[in-house]
């Protein structure tokens, strides 16, 4: 021990001894299994030999460290690249900085914590480097407290592969987007353009509608999906003139409880053709339809209809309010709770002596299952005529009838052999084709309809 000014000198530390226990503590718990097998290979993997201490030289190893972690500290920090070159590079890569903005609100909720960690870091370190020989003396110290080290270190390796995963999910969705663009050929230039420019309508408007963002997601989902199903129902659903010819049959269930005060309501309107016959009948109509194409068309027509859920609806309703309900080839794309609370809630709902009737596909008629039932790829259960029945019965519905509709011409059923007298087997065969034709060619709708 040597003296200077009067006063004993702390001795150095034996650093290789204290980096020998250092070594054979970790194989110890190494060998127990204390340690992450995946991250000793991440470790193993990026060995670094350390050189023999020599003078000065912890101070230098040191400052190459801090200098690391000053110019890296930051993990969003990254830049946007591609292979292609000239006009199209330019507009792949003004794309990409464009996508990249507009996801930096969400890497930046992810990454916001492992910033705040760095930030914290590298402050702390900015004060104890030009300590670090105080340090130095103190590393008896450091090894007391390894073991609280080694299981913060483990905390927050589990907290960054989280926030790694989520980032990766992000950044997939954007590499999906970036390859597509970096595919385009030529010819999908001006598409390229017009797709940059949504990019900065997005980036522009963000930091307002982000709070709102979930919801006006949700409604574009929604409008596109009902022009969709507008243009379906044009198509495969038949002409006004035809669906009016079908539904006229109601107009005398409705008309002795629907012409006062009490309105007729049609739950999944559509495109309004029995409001409109209704309407012109004299009778007081609503509608509701969860389309907002649907609702906006009727509207445009002049009728009261409201673009809401059949449920929704119901449950806003006085009881005994209602003279009464139509569904009209809705009730096959509900699910079974959903039904059942709509025949409930109906049920409830209605006045005394008014009506609920429900059209639906008739899966008693087995062509429909090749036509029309699966051609709407939004329907969900088909309901047998007697199912139905039973439903409106249990509801507490009475004089629960079945109305069987559109029936097959006569020129589509399977044909019959000509009588004859006394010729058995073509009796048989036409036993046989008459079941068939029932079976398979049989009415291809019907109509439940019950009574409060």
């Amino acid at each position: 021990m040597s003296e200077s000014n009067g006063r004993p000198s702390a001795p150095l530390p034996d650093v290789q001894a204290l980096l020998e226990a250092v070594e054979e503590r970790v194989a110890q718990k190494k060998a127990s299994g204390q340690y992450d097998p995946a991250e000793i290979r991440k470790v193993e993997e990026a060995v670094v030999e350390l050189a023999p201490p020599v003078e000065d030289g912890a101070e230098a190893e040191m400052g190459i460290h801090h200098s690391k972690l000053q110019n890296t500290w930051n993990p969003k920090d990254f830049g946007v690249t591609t292979h292609r070159t000239g006009p199209k590079g330019e507009l792949v890569i003004k794309a990409k900085q464009l996508l990249h903005k507009a996801l930096g609100f969400i890497t930046g909720i992810l990454l916001a914590r492992q910033t705040t960690f760095n930030d914290e870091l590298v402050k702390l370190l900015n004060i104890l480097v030009p300590h670090h020989q105080a340090l130095r003396q103190r590393m008896p110290l450091a090894e007391k407290r390894l073991d609280g080290l080694e299981d913060l270190s483990r905390d927050l390796s589990a907290q960054l592969r989280e926030q790694a995963k989520r980032t990766t999910e992000e950044l997939k969705r954007l590499g999906e987007i970036t390859d597509y663009l970096n595919r385009s050929n030529g010819q999908d230039h001006s598409r390229m353009e017009a797709i940059v420019a949504e990019l900065q309508d997005v980036l522009a408007a963000q930091k307002a509608a982000a709070p709102q963002a979930p919801g006006l997601a949700a409604q574009a989902r929604d409008e596109s999906r009902g022009a969709a199903y507008l243009a379906f129902e044009d198509r495969h659903r038949g002409s006004a003139e035809k669906v009016s010819e079908i539904q006229k049959a109601y107009l005398p269930i409705f008309k002795p409880t629907c012409s006062g005060e009490a309105p007729l309501v049609d739950l999944g309107c559509g495109r309004g053709e029995f409001l409109l016959m209704a309407k012109d009948a004299g009778m007081k109509v609503l509608g509701v339809d969860l389309n907002p194409e649907m609702a906006a068309a009727c509207q445009a027509a002049g009728l009261d209809v409201a673009e809401e859920d059949a449920v929704s609806f119901l449950r806003r309703q006085p009881d005994n309010s209602l003279g009464g309900v139509l569904m009209a080839q809705v009730i096959e794309h509900l699910s079974v709770n959903q039904l059942t609370e709509v025949i409930s809630l109906a049920a409830l709902k209605l006045a005394p002596g008014g009506a609920f009737v429900a059209e639906t596909v008739n899966p008693a008629c087995l062509t429909t299952f090749c036509g029309a039932f699966y051609l709407d790829i939004t329907h969900q259960n088909p309901i047998h005529p007697e199912a139905a029945r039973f439903l409106w019965q249990w509801a507490g519905l009475n004089e629960v009838d079945i109305i069987y509709l559109s029936p097959y011409p006569p020129e589509a059923l399977l044909s019959m052999l000509p009588a004859r007298e006394k010729d058995a087997l073509a009796g048989v065969f036409n036993d046989n084709m008459d079941r068939l034709n029932k079976l398979l060619y049989g009415y291809q709708d019907y109509a439940v309809v019950g009574r409060k």
